[in-house]
């Protein structure tokens, strides 16, 4: 019997699994798409601003 860590590293590894298929089917670059995705939550909460809040980012603009 899997150890409830255990189960959700399965979990994880399938979700991985399939997120690298689709994005290999649809011609994504994942790292690509992760650094862009960066950018633009860098730009919506800054730091300075966003830093240990739960506000939605049209609080910080």
């Amino acid at each position: 019997m899997q150890s409830s860590l255990e189960e959700v590293e399965t979990e994880l590894a399938d979700m991985l699994i399939y997120l690298i298929r689709l994005a290999d089917k649809l011609d994504i670059n994942l790292i690509t798409a992760a650094q862009s995705k960066i950018e633009v939550n860098e730009r919506k909460y800054p730091v300075e601003k966003a830093k240990g809040s739960a506000k939605k980012y049209t609080g910080y603009v």
